[in-house]
């Protein structure tokens, strides 16, 4: 009876030590799911990067439109806007002084109208 005892405590305290090697396994096991479930949203937002980068580039290149732009005409134009802005403020300064403004006599003052 004494020997049936030690082998129940001998049990008992193998069972405590194999209870807490499988919750260590399951934590284990937790902490590894967290580990590829941040990898995975690592590589996720390493291949939305490189897909912005890509089309940032395409945006930003002139090969994307696919037109070679002239410096010199570039220019042209740039001055031709530039002309047709001075005309058209020289246009609306000259209507500007057209405006009849009111005679005012030299004399009158603010309490006494001439």
């Amino acid at each position: 009876a004494l020997q049936a005892l030690r082998r129940k405590k001998w049990y008992e305290k193998h069972l405590k030590y194999i209870d807490c090697a499988v919750k260590a396994m399951r934590s284990a096991h937790e902490h590894i799911d967290i580990v590829n479930k941040v990898n995975d949203l690592i590589k996720d937002i390493t291949e939305e990067q490189d897909v912005t980068q890509h089309t940032s580039d395409t945006l930003y290149t002139s090969a994307s439109f696919g037109v070679e732009f002239d410096e010199d005409e570039l220019l042209a134009e740039l001055e031709r806007l530039e002309k047709n802005l001075d005309e058209s403020l020289f246009e609306k300064d000259r209507t500007e002084d057209r405006v009849p403004c009111p005679k005012v006599s030299p004399t009158a003052s603010p309490s006494h109208p001439g």
